[in-house]
């Protein structure tokens, strides 16, 4: 037939069309009677080929309307006359193909207007999108126009779209969209079809066989135009579905990612089983990269939505479903290509995660067989790990990943100087400064690896090098706490837990910002480390016993250690604590002593123990607690036990980690502090030590799992402490130090001994974040890791990862003095600083922003700020940036907003508050570009 026969030819009408012609014509014929017809005939001839199959009547405006085919004029006036003698119907619609002539007056007389009406489909098609005129491309696709019309959603029809014109490509999206079902199965509208859109599609039950059982027209046209819409990704997709595999399309993608990553070389012989996976599609390069980077995307996608449950359309189960089935039909796929090896080259796939953590456990491995330089061995282990990292199943194995970190780190601080302490004060510091990180790491090694049998070794050597070296540690830390406490009168700056209250809570106290006074119960330093780290999210930490800012250069802020009482037991520690004089008692000498302490300036006290915490049912906090906390005088403490109880019971956990939601009522404790704007200090009244396989010690006069009081010298482990400082008989105790000893039965964790994790308490000051006025002589605190915690630590020589000597009796190690290199690194990097800052602020650029701020700032603020952000290698906390400027702490956000003004030159971002204004980055590439500075640091 040719295209002008075609086009002459009545076209085949569907119900779709039907409908909304014929409504189409009444409401017209109800708008615009003419004088000869005034009311609506009950028939209709429409030019249409005389095909309809259905005996279904329709409804149209509220009328039921009968559909009939008149193949022939005798076959038209038959309807009609059966319709006018018997109607079964409102209206009598007919389909014929014959011409006004052949039909005759008679028929014609009672049809409506006289006339067989024509149907454009394309008109039709318009109106329903609220368009007057079709694009040509649109009406070139001949078979669109009835699947426009028999797709149109049932309910609202499709939508009403703004201009006068209905593109190509806005139809057939609409149209893919509803017969694909991209918003039932997906959550997806029109807007949202892609090729990633496609390929989830793909991997849906019984999605290719919907698309199938098109018409063929529409089928063929459909699918055209979705290869077009797509591209080189859309044309492998749809040759898998032309030879059936197209459920297989999203995990073939993901192979094909891997298969021809640029990495994979000498695979051919494995691609060319994939090219016949696709049939006879000739596929080359370019499409199969197109189509796995496409795949990947998703795979990526579903992910991300296994763990987000505010996505639309999916839940986090689907989305979960989804993935796994496409992971092991991808591993299934290329054992059948015997592709495994290219999974090298994913980052989505299970089996490149595996290789991933393989490539971890050599270069751990390695890096503990290496000696001397240790650097090149840990700068691989680092690259390795931040491999595993970025892995994107990572977020389903963050426990592996996590400890594959801390593994990294540990690896860093076996290769950093870490001098054995000189004194028992800087024994005290380093454990908060330094060692309370590495027992929260080794924690988390000590967890070990699920199933790598490599990567289990590899952590067990890791863990006894870094006990070796954590031993020496508390070896010479349990000398200088035997001399200190001999001495009994030395404090040499030291904060002990007697004085805790009065030096540090009682001058908040006396101001008139509320305190919140939290005692966790055991808390060590490692277990402040991570619950510091949550709480920063929307607290900022302070140091209470920082001065002012104008003795910050000679007194740094820094996070704090306190002294417990001796042995480190809870009777004793913490009833010192809240007596505020060392002594031993429980809980009612604690309430008592708490309330009636003279240094409260007035304020009321009350201290609240296990019983008073937890509300009845329904309710988080007792409501006593609950209304001390919103009385502004009233000074609070609260003691939770849950770190000590889990200690004693052994509870079963997977690692030894203390977030806060593991600890009792603590994170709603906060958010009524916060509430109430209340200063929050948290303290211990003592640390403790973990069970690590360790060894049982008889010993007849045990008094706890760490200390016994018997006459007995102290042996290998152990330490005599004699002093004022020792409550008890005798005012002398033997306490073990090394980690790995017991006198008790076997338990989570133990206290009462002489180590540095037991016998240091953390102290932490917080304040909620924004807070204005902080208490007096509290200083913001920066980043409190250790320089080895992270890869931009400051560059340290290194040592040999084999072990390290034990203390001598003196417990006297000279710490490593730097070299001259170092020394002149130092100063060079102190110079290009002060030189990029003098560069800066002598700028006709800087001079012109600074001009347009509404607030002038001057120079040395700028300058301090700015070098500051530069010597802490881009990133401060807004509070610490403030003040290390001399800007009040409730003007930090305001003042970082200025320096944002003078600094982001054409809104580039130079300077950026990020983490809700909690911190402020410096982009120093940027600053250098924007500001046309030639130097460097």
């Amino acid at each position: 037939m040719t295209d002008e026969a075609a086009a002459s030819r009545a076209p085949r009408l569907g119900r779709a069309a039907v409908e909304q012609r014929v409504s189409q014509l009444l409401r017209q014929q109800l708008d615009r009677p003419t004088a000869a017809d005034h009311t609506v005939s009950s028939v209709v001839l429409l030019r249409a080929e005389p095909v309809w199959e259905s005996d279904q009547p329709l409804r149209v405006q509220g009328r039921t309307v009968r559909v009939a085919a008149g193949v022939s004029p005798l076959g038209v006036l038959d309807h009609i006359t059966q319709h006018a003698d018997a109607p079964d119907a409102d209206l009598l619609v007919v389909l014929t193909d014959q011409e006004e002539a052949a039909l005759g007056r008679t028929v014609l007389s009672v049809a409506l207007r006289q006339r067989v009406h024509t149907v454009d489909r394309w008109a039709l098609v318009a109106e329903q999108f609220g368009a007057q005129q079709v694009e040509p491309r649109l009406t070139d696709e001949a078979w669109a126009a009835e699947a426009l019309m028999s797709a149109r959603p049932p309910q609202n029809g499709w939508p009403r779209l703004p201009g006068k014109v209905l593109s190509r490509d806005t139809a057939l999206r609409h149209l893919a969209a509803s017969r694909l079902g991209l918003d039932q199965r997906l959550g997806l509208g029109a807007e949202g079809l892609d090729i990633r859109a496609l390929l989830r599609w793909s991997a849906l039950r019984g999605a290719t066989e919907s698309l199938a059982s098109l018409r063929s027209a529409e089928r063929v046209g459909l699918t055209r135009w979705l290869i077009d819409a797509t591209g080189k990704a859309g044309r492998a997709l749809f040759a898998l579905i032309d030879v059936d595999r197209g459920p297989d399309a999203l995990a073939a993608g993901v192979v094909c990612h891997a298969l021809w990553s640029p990495q994979a070389v000498g695979m051919d012989r494995q691609k060319g089983r994939v090219d016949r996976f696709f049939g006879d599609a000739q596929l080359d390069d370019a499409t199969m990269q197109a189509f796995g980077e496409a795949a990947r995307q998703v795979v990526i996608q579903l992910a991300d939505e296994a763990w987000d449950p505010e996505r639309a359309g999916v839940t986090p189960a689907d989305a979960n479903r989804l993935l796994h089935t496409v992971l092991d039909r991808a591993e299934a796929l290329l054992e059948q290509f015997g592709a495994q090896d290219a999974a090298t080259y994913s980052d989505v796939l299970r089996s490149g995660f595996n290789y991933r953590v393989d490539a971890v456990a050599d270069a751990l491995t390695a890096c503990l067989a290496k000696r001397g330089d240790t650097r090149p061995a840990a700068d691989t282990l680092a690259s390795r790990v931040a491999a595993l990292a970025e892995h994107q199943l990572h977020a389903f194995h963050q426990h592996r990943v996590e400890r594959a970190r801390m593994a990294l780190r540990l690896v860093r601080w076996l290769a950093h100087p870490s001098p054995l302490p000189e004194t028992l004060a800087a024994g005290i510091d380093a454990q908060i400064r330094d060692w309370g990180w590495v027992d929260h790491a080794v924690a988390q090694v000590w967890a070990g690896e699920d199933i790598h049998p490599g990567l289990k070794t590899a952590y067990r050597l890791l863990h006894e090098r870094v006990a070796v070296r954590r031993r020496a540690m508390d070896e010479a830390f349990a000398l200088r706490l035997q001399d200190w406490t001999r001495n009994g009168t030395a404090r040499d700056g030291l904060l002990m837990v007697e004085n805790l209250l009065e030096k540090v809570v009682a001058p908040v106290a006396a101001g008139e910002r509320p305190v919140l006074f939290l005692l966790l119960d055991g808390m060590s330093a490692a277990a402040a480390v991570e619950i510091a780290s949550e709480m920063a999210h929307t607290w900022q930490e302070y140091d209470p016993l920082g001065g002012t800012s104008r003795n910050a250069k000679s007194q740094p802020a820094r996070r704090r250690g306190v002294v417990a009482a001796l042995p480190t037991l809870t009777k004793v520690s913490r009833a010192s604590l809240f007596a505020g004089e060392l002594c031993e008692g429980g809980q009612d000498l604690e309430r008592d002593r708490f309330a009636r302490h003279g240094f409260w300036n007035g304020r009321t006290a009350r201290l609240f123990h296990k019983a008073d915490v937890r509300g009845e049912a329904g309710e988080m906090l007792g409501a006593e607690l609950t209304q001390a906390l919103a009385t502004p005088d009233m000074l609070v403490g609260v003691v939770l036990n849950t770190i000590d109880d889990a200690l004693d019971k052994d509870r079963e956990r997977s690692d030894a980690t203390w977030r806060l939601d593991d600890i009792g009522v603590l994170r709603i404790l906060l958010e009524h502090a916060s509430y109430h704007g209340r200063a929050v200090i948290i303290a211990s009244d003592h640390g403790h030590v973990l069970e690590r396989d360790g060894h049982l010690r008889t010993a007849q006069d045990s008094v706890s799992a760490r200390h016994r009081t018997g006459t007995a010298p102290a042996s290998a482990g152990e330490v005599e402490l004699v002093g004022p400082r020792v409550v008890g008989p005798g005012q002398r105790v033997v306490s073990l130090w090394d980690a790995g000893l017991r006198y008790t039965t076997r338990k989570a964790g133990y206290h009462g001994g002489a180590s540095a994790a037991e016998v240091t308490i953390p102290l932490l000051a917080f304040l909620p974040l924004g807070a204005a006025s902080p208490p007096e002589q509290w200083r913001p605190l920066g980043d409190c890791r250790p320089a080895w915690w992270e890869a931009a630590g400051p560059a340290v020589p290194a040592i040999e990862l084999a072990g390290t000597a034990p203390a001598t009796r003196s417990g006297k190690q000279k710490a490593p003095e730097p070299t001259d290199g170092q020394i002149g690194l130092d100063l060079a990097a102190t110079r290009g600083v002060e030189a990029l800052l003098d560069e800066l602020l002598d700028s006709d650029i800087f001079t012109a922003r600074r001009t347009l701020t509404p607030r002038v700032v001057h120079k040395p603020k700028i300058r301090a700020a700015i070098g500051a952000l530069l010597e802490a290698g881009g990133i401060l906390p807004t509070a610490v940036l403030g003040e290390r400027a001399g800007e009040l702490p409730d003007r930090a956000v305001r003042f970082a907003t200025v320096l944002q003004r003078i600094f982001n030159v054409d809104d580039y971002a130079v300077l950026s508050l990020t983490d809700s204004s909690r911190n402020v980055r410096l982009d120093k590439d940027l600053l250098r570009r924007q500001f046309e500075l030639k130097g460097d640091v």
